[in-house]
């Protein structure tokens, strides 16, 4: 009984998912015609909070009514909706956004970029319509906080949302702050975070990281939260990462917005503060990021060498190793290859980094796993407590489920790589335990095709079974063709 149950469940909650993630298409399509899909993207998550954060409120529609006329206050959801055909319909719902983000702290700034009465959303007969159309579209979607599993719908939506776009839009338009769910997955898996622990990122994007590996360390063992920290550079995306941290309930999470490199907000006093776990994708091969003013860095990041000016990756390295926690601290960062074998002051810093014992994995990744690149990526993996003076290479850039326009990580992928990972033992054409020694001698490079060499997988062939074979499929295409002339001379004869 309990698992015909579960059954039902699960279905009922597909059945639930799939009508969101449609009112979410439905919505992006409205209102796509009349502004940048970025500007799409922030408007649809504003009206989701705004939706959801209504549907948690005790009072009815009549006394929400009631009050909004007694006490001036901006309207709930529920009174946008019976007013979604006045002509302002926008300035109304602005209200009730900046009255949202006084009631609730961690909203504070999150609806900055984001206006309902701007030209953004076209004319004002178009906005009016399209606010119209939208207000119906969410007012249909429940996310009443009395029934169970409410939260976990609205951040289904909010994630369907955030990732819809970066699919669509890719480098520009929204892709660059998304990290594909499979790679975050993959990094929690490999750091293991546990409940209680900080977990910095110093370009958290939407934040989508920062939560996967929060809720890792829930389903390990206790419902104790980690403490998660972030700083985003973009106003915009740091907005949407304080809406994303508040629709999956981490309240807490404190959130900065300012350039890691040049402006630390995450600092405790004049020192940059410390996690139990730093992890990030931060922006590829970034120029111009402060490299005339790092010698003189007033944090000492840069101690191990200045990195240059056109690409600011071991800027970010440099920057996220400072914050490891002295004791027991453990990282992983998404690069491109070039950070793995690049010369010059790179291979300075890539050198103190491995005669400091702190590389501990780097596991190449396929490409196209992200909406703003087709290179193939790797993560490298960093702790400051190793039983062991080597370092591990995983190829596992040739396993994966192929996409037209972006490929993904299955689950076997990802547990394939885990497991590895923890065993630390060679697997032939897979993985390779290489000593500090043999690395420092091979000038330095982390390049995974040096050292794991890949196993061509060699096929038997039955000749004759391919024989017999063909002979059947021209047997059976001979009858087809058969049966199709006989059909052709009937409708002929009328």
């Amino acid at each position: 009984m309990t698992a015909k149950f579960l059954k039902a469940g699960a279905r009922m909650l597909d059945m639930q998912q799939q009508a969101i993630r449609a009112a979410i298409r439905h919505s992006f399509n409205l209102v796509r015609s009349s502004a940048e899909v970025s500007v799409v993207r922030d408007h649809l998550l504003a009206l989701l909070v705004l939706k959801y954060l209504s549907d948690c409120d005790a009072m009815s529609t009549e006394s929400a009514i009631a009050a909004d006329a007694a006490s001036g206050r901006p309207p709930l959801f529920e009174v946008l909706f019976h007013a979604r055909h006045e002509a302002d319909i926008g300035n109304r719902i602005d209200g009730a956004l900046a009255d949202l983000e006084k009631k609730h702290p961690l909203l504070q700034g999150a609806f900055q970029d984001v206006s309902f009465d701007s030209a953004a959303l076209g004319n004002p007969e178009q906005r009016r319509r399209v606010l119209s159309d939208l207000l119906a579209l969410f007012s249909s979607t429940e996310f009443d906080y009395r029934k169970t599993g409410a939260a976990d719908s609205v951040a289904f939506a909010c994630e369907t949302l955030i990732s819809d776009v970066a699919a669509t839009s890719g480098k520009g338009g929204g892709g660059e702050f998304f990290t594909p769910p499979e790679v975050s997955q993959l990094i929690a898996g490999l750091l293991q975070p546990e409940p209680g622990e900080s977990i910095g990122d110093p370009c958290c994007g939407s934040g989508a990281l920062l939560l996967t590996c929060g809720a890792a360390a829930r389903a390990r063992a206790s419902k104790d939260r980690c403490r998660l920290f972030g700083q985003e550079k973009n106003g915009s995306t740091w907005a949407l990462a304080k809406i994303n941290m508040l629709v999956h309930g981490e309240l807490d999470a404190q959130l900065e917005w300012g350039d890691t490199l040049e402006d630390p907000r995450l600092v405790v006093g004049d020192q940059l503060r410390k996690f139990d776990l730093v992890v990030s994708s931060p922006p590829f091969n970034l120029r111009n990021w402060g490299q005339e003013t790092a010698a003189d860095d007033p944090f000492g990041r840069y101690w191990r060498g200045v990195p240059p000016r056109g690409t600011a990756d071991y800027a970010f390295i440099s920057h996220m190793v400072e914050t490891l926690q002295p004791s027991h601290g453990r990282m992983a960062v998404v690069v491109t290859h070039g950070v793995l074998f690049r010369g010059g002051a790179e291979r300075q810093i890539r050198q103190r980094l491995l005669e400091e014992n702190l590389v501990d994995a780097v596991i190449g990744l396929p490409a196209k796993l992200f909406p703003n690149t087709g290179l193939p990526i790797a993560l490298l993996v960093f702790r400051r407590r190793k039983d062991d003076k080597a370092v591990l290479f995983i190829d596992a850039s040739r396993q994966f489920e192929h996409g037209k326009t972006q490929n993904k990580l299955r689950e076997e992928d990802l547990t394939r790589i885990e497991s590895t990972y923890a065993a630390r033992t060679d697997v032939e054409g897979y993985a390779r335990l290489v000593s500090l020694v043999d690395i420092l001698q091979n000038d330095c490079t982390l390049n995974v095709a040096r050292y794991v060499d890949a196993v061509e997988q060699v096929y038997q062939v039955d000749l004759e079974a391919l024989r017999a074979e063909r002979a059947q499929l021209r047997a059976e295409l001979e009858g087809l063709e058969s049966r199709f002339a006989s059909l052709i001379q009937e409708v002929s004869r009328g």
